[in-house]
């Protein structure tokens, strides 16, 4: 690490053990979704320029690596570290110290067998599944550098999980911030000078790792393996760095270093096993039929026609050149473009769902049914209202965001997402409330009754992929609905999961129909302002305004509809529960 590195890690841990001392004074969802927006956009900035030093190809393998090491990493981030913050967050609120310390010491343990297991099952699946799903061994390298990922973010979970049992966010923040500056850092220069190293030999002496190839494309061909695989070492690295930062706050903020009897260790290992069992089950049924879902895309892609797809990113095609045998992993490649702007919306309104666990948790195992009511309605109503904010401005400035961040390094990839871009963003509220509701379920203590709707869903997504993909006038139109049905049964079968646990009415007016009808209006209200205001000034200055104005709106009808209080802008800053918080 260079000085400069090594002192902006260094000021960065005293500027964290300050904030922490303040950090009662704000809000724990406000400070885990302003980092989770911060993470999300670091994600979508890192992605574009990545896009474009790598080509729509190398996005394809880049992709294919993630499709394996997601399922895996659902695991040990799902599972685990949410049943450790449950747990932590229950004897917190009896007052037993003795249990929480025994966990904390049994769940490193545990973590760091987990990952072990993880790695080795990506390492033991990479040929095969680059093989047999992709039809192409252009995956297996990003695979294999990103499989230590799984260790690096295992044992980073069991932080987080005990610090969020805790109420105590800021580890989780800052950690996933630091995850996505390193990997964003690493990543786009790594990729950068391979690109770079590999064509200069290519220009110069006519061959790839000293191997003659016969023309640029198959030169490329080569090139997008290797620079692919560069970019995940850039990923495996920013977890790294996440882990060292936890292992630090712990030495500097946590000095707890009381002894605990093995015996306690050992029963505490036992509990949290017992207690994720029911979680790991689900979070390894959604996997598993999240990765049938992305395998499914892929696999029937792959099974199209070049001149299906060809005339499917003919607008794409018309501004780059990619060979036949490349042809399938461009537009598994465009696909993935247009899931970083459609992860955007739920990957934020997760923070909503991961901060209401522990809340939930404690108000569900004192019996008190006014609050929990309270919570879980507040919680859906905002992941509600967060979604289609982001959703339809997504649908409606999606050419605009596409051409301002790929129309001058990839415009093919701009042309090939707007369409599905906005499609995806339609549909956005359908995929963030459904995580919301796994949350809430998990959160009142019935993980294993989401198992069904994930086996439901999954099959449902998978069975109509297969179908809608491989018809030649969807193609990647079929992902999209296929994955709008599947997360309506998720949503809608677990929210009836949570309204029968905790015994409380949900309301489907201020969830739903007020959300849903301020969306509407805004859109129209905005079509208006749109077409009487013309705005003249550089593409992104007119992007952000007209952005501007869409939310202004929005938030002006939340208020008019009773959606939004003045009041509820002082609670988000509000002086967080008296709870000890390590």
């Amino acid at each position: 690490m260079q000085k400069s590195e090594q002192c902006t890690f260094t000021l960065l841990i005293f500027l964290v053990i300050f904030v922490n001392i303040k950090s009662k004074y704000i809000s724990s969802a406000f400070l885990l979704l302003l980092s989770g927006v911060v993470v999300k956009v670091i994600g979508a900035l890192y992605k574009i320029p990545l896009t474009a030093y790598i080509g729509a190809v190398g996005r394809g393998y880049f992709a294919t690596a993630y499709n394996l090491y997601l399922p895996v990493h659902a695991v040990t981030m799902g599972a685990f570290p949410m049943a450790l913050s449950k747990l932590v967050s229950k004897y917190n609120a009896i007052g037993d110290d003795s249990s929480v310390f025994a966990l904390k010491k049994a769940s490193h343990r545990l973590f760091f067998f987990v990952g072990i297991v993880g790695m080795s099952v990506m390492l033991v699946l990479a040929v095969p599944y680059s093989r047999l799903v992709a039809s192409s061994d252009g995956s297996i390298p990003a695979i294999v550098v990103l499989a230590p990922c799984v260790l690096f973010s295992s044992l980073a979970a069991s932080y987080r999980g005990y610090y969020e049992g805790h109420m105590n966010m800021l580890p989780t923040s800052v950690s996933q911030t630091l995850e996505a500056l390193f990997k964003m850092v690493f990543g786009l220069l790594f990729a950068k000078q391979t690109m770079a190293y590999f064509y200069n030999e290519f220009l110069t002496a006519g061959t790839v790792l000293n191997k003659a190839v016969n023309g640029e494309n198959a030169a490329f061909s080569v090139i997008y393996i290797y620079s692919s695989a560069a970019a995940m070492l850039g990923v495996t690295l920013g977890s790294l760095f996440s882990l060292c930062f936890l292992v630090v706050y712990r030495i500097f903020v946590d000095r707890d270093s009381r002894i605990v009897p093995k015996d306690s260790i050992d029963n505490s290992k036992r509990e949290l096993l017992s207690f994720s069992f029911p979680i790991m089950v689900s979070c390894a049924v959604q996997s598993v039929f999240q990765f049938l879902d992305t395998a499914s895309v892929q696999y029937s892609v792959s099974s199209l026609s070049d001149t299906v797809l060809k005339n499917f990113c003919a607008a794409a095609l018309e501004k780059t050149t990619v060979s036949d045998t490349d042809l399938a992993a461009y537009v598994y490649g465009i696909f993935s473009s247009s899931l970083d702007f459609k992860n955007l919306i739920p990957g934020i309104t997760m923070a909503l769902g991961v901060c209401a666990v522990p809340a939930v948790s404690r108000a569900f195992e004192l019996g008190n049914k006014e609050r929990l009511g309270s919570l879980i309605d507040s919680v859906c109503k905002y992941t509600m209202l967060l979604s289609l904010v982001g959703g339809f401005g997504l649908a409606v400035f999606s050419h605009d965001i596409l051409t301002v961040f790929y129309g001058n390094t990839a415009p093919d990839v701009a042309d090939g997402c707007a369409m599905l871009t906005a499609l995806f963003g339609l549909s956005s509220f359908v995929y963030c409330l459904a995580g919301t509701a796994v949350f809430l379920v998990q959160a009142v203590g019935a993980p294993q009754k989401s198992i069904a709707p994930y086996i439901v869903s999954g099959v449902v997504r998978t069975v109509l992929n297969v179908i809608l993909v491989r018809d030649e006038n969807l193609v990647l139109y079929g992902a999209v609905i296929s994955g709008a049905v599947g997360y309506f049964i998720i949503m809608v079968w677990n929210m009836i999961i949570v309204k029968k646990a905790a015994g409380i009415k949900i309301s489907l007016s201020s969830i739903f129909l007020k959300p849903l009808t301020v969306a509407l209006l805004s859109l129209l209200l905005w079509q208006s302002v749109n077409n009487a205001v013309k705005i003249t000034a550089l593409p992104i200055y007119i992007l952000l305004i007209k952005m501007a104005i869409f939310v202004i709106i929005f938030i002006l009808l939340c208020f008019l509809c009773g959606l939004l209080k003045i009041k509820d802008i002082f609670c988000v800053i509000n002086t967080q529960k008296n709870s000890q918080t390590p």
